[in-house]
Parts: C-alpha cells; structure tokens; sequence
C-alpha cells in the first residue's frame, strides 16, 4: 500500500495519509555533554515508554546517539525494543543545521553531518538495528533548510517533522520565554488543534527531556495518559514509524 505524505516546503513528511483517524506520537531526546544532562536529557523516556505500553499502543523513539552512550539510559533503550516501538535517528550529537536568524545560512558543512551520521548509525547498529529499519530520521532541533535536507535524503534518510500547528515541541521553553506555553496550554492546543483541522495523520512531538527551567508538573509528557486517554474517546488510533515501514513493503 502506498502512503500519502503530506510534506512542507523542504519535502519533509509532517503528515501521513491524513484520510485515516491516526495518530503518530514521536518523542526526541538529547543528553548535553557540557553539563552532563541538566538541561538536555532523556530522562522521561521510560515514563513514556512505560505510558504507552500501558495503554496498549506504539510509539516512535528518536534519541540523539549520545543518549546510547549513558548508561542511565539502557533500561529505557531495553524497554523500547521490548516493547515493538519505534527507534531512529535524531543526529548523534544533536547539530544545529542552519542558523535560526537566517535560515538559508548552513552551520554545519555535509562533512560534518556525514562524520556525526556514521557515529550514529554505529551505535544503533551496536544495538542490533538495521539500516532498513532506522531509515526514518526526525532534524535535530526539528530544524533544517533544503541543503541539510537533501543531505540526509542522499544518504538514504526519510524525514519526519512534526505536523505544524501543534506546539508540543515548545516544552523546552521556561516561563520567563516570550513564546513560553504551559502544559496546560500544549495539550488545550491539541484538542483545539482536533476541533479545526482534526488530528488525522497528526505527528505529535513531545520531548522525553526532564528540562530545569519547567517544573515536575509542567512537563507535558507527563500527561500523556490522559492525552491518549482523550484522544481514543474522540476515536483515534495510534501507529508509530514500524506500520509506516511495514505498509510500504
């Protein structure tokens, strides 16, 4: 069966066959070296992982490459494969790919994406995975221009972005951020979102990232029983980056 993509301006895929009522929930994760993990981290992915398998459904997984190296980290990566979700690549080191101020200003040459791709592929081959498998790719930072994007398609890579009009991806900000949204505020836009546009196809992005700068109870993966419990009494279901994989062979 094909898939229908619906892409953005880069081709970049932020919608999959938007005529089925599904939902594609992704969760990135990046561990900083300079501060070892305060800020950037993976500390939420076993409550994730945990969440989903609770609620009988799968999810996609995409960690930067540092994230495998923290041993801290190995129960979740256990947890994800055991239970059929998702895993993929975020970049290993978690690059800026183009300048925020100007987009068309490349900050990394195709050098360096090659360089920071085989340390990637390295350790998620090292965990048993296939090429054919990690083919789907999510930008680090959810940000790139079409010279970074057309690196990653001529190494082999199918991206993912998140479906935009949702503002999930915005957990990272405090509150003393300009464009700073609780989470309250995040998950009142995905049923808001549900209300106008529908959420069919929706890739949903939130960060399995402990961020300092929010409080315990102001981390929306946290709640993420209680969206998918929502979402399933609108009829929703749910398929991670294997069903995309399996219904194109």
């Amino acid at each position: 069966m094909q898939n229908n993509f619906i892409k953005d301006q880069f081709g970049v895929v932020d919608r999959i066959n938007p005529h089925e009522k599904t939902i594609y929930f992704i969760f990135t994760g990046h561990h900083s070296q300079k501060d070892d993990g305060y800020f950037e981290n993976f500390d939420g992915a076993e409550f994730v992982v945990d969440t989903l398998n609770e609620h009988g459904i799968k999810g996609s997984f995409f960690p930067t490459g540092v994230c495998f190296e923290v041993e801290k980290y190995k129960p979740a990566f256990c947890k994800i494969l055991d239970g059929g979700h998702y895993l993929s690549s975020h970049s290993y080191a978690h690059l800026l790919l183009c300048s925020y101020e100007n987009r068309d200003e490349n900050l990394v040459t195709r050098e360096t994406i090659v360089s920071d791709n085989v340390e990637m592929e390295r350790v998620l081959q090292e965990i048993g995975l296939t090429r054919e498998q990690y083919v789907w790719f999510v930008p680090p930072y959810e940000y790139y221009n079409q010279w970074s994007a057309d690196v990653y398609r001529d190494l082999g890579y199918k991206l993912a972005n998140p479906t935009p009009g949702l503002v999930t991806s915005m957990d990272w900000m405090g509150a003393d951020h300009p464009e700073y949204h609780s989470a309250e505020l995040m998950i009142n836009n995905i049923f808001e979102f549900e209300k106008e546009h529908t959420l069919n196809g929706a890739i949903i992005l939130i960060h399995a990232m402990d961020y300092p700068i929010r409080g315990h109870e102001d981390r929306p993966y946290r709640y993420l029983g209680d969206i998918i419990t929502r979402l399933k009494a609108l009829g929703y279901g749910f398929k991670s980056f294997w069903d995309v994989i399996e219904s194109e062979k």
